[in-house]
């Protein structure tokens, strides 16, 4: 597929989706079209004919022609689609979008956790498709970015990498040519694993909400500096979690980054104040600590990851304890709807098995 063929569309008009929809429009990528399953937020874009962006990275007004809540008339308007939603919402999605899927198609899940390409297509498979489309999964969006107001993006740090890898590995060559042109920083990982057992939010973002609860039941939840919220005993916690989660995946064969680590290679390790929001005119999901840092990370990340833990017969007790802080906060058990080595299909297989499977 040549760059002039892509024709790419944003899947979800949140942070994520409004940036990457107005910094792809701003550098010339062929956008075609943005989606939300709602139109709390897609509402603006289309009343505004597009999307604005501020803050020190990129600047400027990048009008989208389609801007729509009917997914039928998204995915025939492009055929590589970048779906920036929640990584507990990709499996629904998939059935959604099954009926339009075909084998030209190419499907970027951002974020992907552990496991999140293999369910995303167990649940293709089992909505009826046939012939897979180009799947793969990134490490995170290529920003660190908020929405400012209705239809417009802060984008407050581009990250210097933006790693991605497909299922199955096989194919790691044609998503990285789809891929690279319209995002330069990309680069490839071995593996959808080495993605997903290395995304640094479950780390991070659980050990400050949980030990910070205060701050976020205070208006500082909504305003704060997220990343100044640690302190050497709330980073102890972390590193232990981040140790837990580097025993596991190097159990598993996968190549390992720490949390600082990844800080470095996607940031030089600087972190940048957020840029000031119009919260009155946002929803709660624009916050600079919003509720998907537990609702998220804890089901997508963490139990996968202690599901893992009780596979390789590795302990986890951080891990635990964070989970069981969540289904304590939350009033719920995150364990019910998490990920985990029964539903990915893997049970059965060594670890050996599941890098086979992976990878061809």
């Amino acid at each position: 597929m040549n760059f002039k063929s892509k024709r790419f569309v944003i899947i979800g008009a949140g942070n994520g989706g409004q940036s990457l929809a107005g910094d792809l429009i701003l550098k010339g990528v062929n956008v075609q079209a943005i989606y939300n399953r709602g139109s709390e937020k897609i509402k603006p874009i289309q009343e505004k004919g597009g999307i604005q962006l501020s803050g020190p990275i990129v600047n400027g007004f990048a009008p989208i022609s389609l801007v729509t809540s009917n997914l039928e008339k998204a995915i025939k308007a492009g055929n590589i689609f970048l779906v920036a939603i929640t990584a507990n919402a990709q499996k629904d999605f998939a059935k959604k979008v099954a009926p339009y899927v075909n084998k030209s198609q190419t499907f970027l899940l951002i974020p992907g956790y552990i496991g999140s390409s293999i369910a995303f297509a167990r649940a293709l498979k089992d909505a009826g498709v046939q012939e897979m489309p180009l799947i793969g999964e990134a490490l995170s969006l290529p920003y660190a970015t908020r929405l400012i107001a209705p239809a417009h993006a802060g984008i407050k740090s581009r990250k210097l990498i933006f790693p991605i890898a497909a299922f199955p590995a096989s194919r790691n060559k044609e998503l990285y040519n789809n891929i690279r042109p319209a995002i330069s920083e990309t680069i490839l990982f071995s593996n959808t694993f080495e993605i997903g057992f290395n995304n640094p939010n479950p780390i991070s973002h659980t050990v400050y909400y949980l030990f910070n609860l205060g701050k976020v039941e205070s208006t500082e939840g909504k305003i704060g500096d997220f990343h100044s919220w640690g302190t050497p005993i709330v980073d102890r916690i972390k590193n232990d979690l981040d140790n837990e989660r580097i025993s596991i995946t190097r159990c598993m064969g996968i190549k390992a980054y720490s949390y600082n680590q990844l800080g470095e290679m996607a940031y030089k390790d600087i972190h940048y104040t957020p840029i000031k929001q119009e919260l009155d005119k946002l929803p709660p999901t624009s916050y600079q600590i919003p509720d998907r840092f537990i609702d998220e990370d804890i089901p997508m990340g963490l139990i996968p990851l202690q599901s893992f833990g009780k596979l390789l017969k590795i302990p986890t007790p951080t891990t635990d304890l964070i989970i069981q802080m969540a289904n304590m906060v939350r009033q719920k058990d995150f364990a019910k709807e998490g990920t985990n080595i029964t539903n990915l299909g893997l049970k059965k297989m060594s670890s050996e098995q599941m890098i086979n499977y992976i990878n061809f």
